[in-house]
């Protein structure tokens, strides 16, 4: 009879359905809420910094230099960054810490911008610009109704470099769309399993992009070292005004 029971349990759990999937929604807001945190001015969240190092895959018209190349962002709230990555043709460090601004290396990221304003590659400098502390795109208050601003469609799993993500389509609501002026695109988010990303394409009309994630740590601060020039670095940096800084930011997204 003992085994007899146990014959019968085996069925009913071989039997037994799956637990269901984390909903999808709740996987999307685990994947924002650590960058949400960061930005937030009301956080009880300790960790406001982060580290990320980004691998480009795709993008519409990509310069064949550009195919596989990386960026590495650092960012502590509220106006600390450093940025590390291809930009127009140069591969740059530009670094904010409050309203100090630098960029190595210096020789190469003038004669860069220089090039790319004579061949209006850049709008004019914008002398009216002036930094801020860094703020969330939605009031604070809505954080909470983050996820909602999307909709979202499960899209599976699938495995990236051995681990299994889950996998997500997304759009804004209309209202949403219309409040940021970001109509008309969709994105790709491929989740791990400890709620970071590890892919993210991104599409409009005509253009497309494809980005992995190869490093995402959250902490309380970052060294303050951070935000200083490295012995490489050192021997040739170029201070840049907020408007120059605006440039370098725009042309590093393009």
């Amino acid at each position: 009879m003992q085994l007899l029971r146990l014959v019968l349990l085996s069925i009913l759990l071989a039997n037994a359905p799956a637990r269901s999937a984390e909903n999808k929604y709740d996987v999307l807001a685990k994947a924002l809420t650590p960058f949400v945190n960061v930005f937030a001015k009301q956080t009880k969240n300790p960790n406001r910094a982060l580290r990320m190092t980004m691998r480009l895959e795709s993008m519409t018209d990509m310069p064949e230099a550009l195919a596989g190349a990386r960026a590495e962002l650092a960012l502590e709230y509220p106006d600390k960054v450093r940025l590390r990555g291809p930009v127009l043709g140069e591969d740059l460090t530009i670094v904010r810490r409050g309203q100090a601004l630098w960029v190595a290396p210096g020789a190469a990221a003038d004669a860069a911008l220089k090039a790319a304003v004579s061949t209006k590659k850049l709008p004019p400098e914008d002398h009216t610009f002036r930094l801020e502390p860094f703020t969330l795109p939605v009031p604070e208050k809505q954080l909470v109704f983050l996820p909602t601003l999307f909709r979202v469609q499960d899209a599976g799993t699938e495995a990236l470099d051995g681990e299994l993500c889950r996998v997500l389509d997304l759009q804004l609501v209309p209202e949403a769309a219309r409040s940021l002026k970001e109509p008309g695109w969709s994105a790709r988010l491929w989740v791990r399993s400890d709620g970071k990303p590890a892919r993210l394409t991104v599409q409009r009309p005509a253009w497309h992009v494809a980005v992995r994630f190869e490093r995402v740590e959250f902490s309380r601060t970052l060294p303050e070292a951070t935000w200083e020039p490295n012995s490489e670095e050192a021997g040739d940096v170029m201070k840049v005004s907020p408007a120059r800084y605006q440039q370098l930011l725009k042309a590093l997204v393009k």
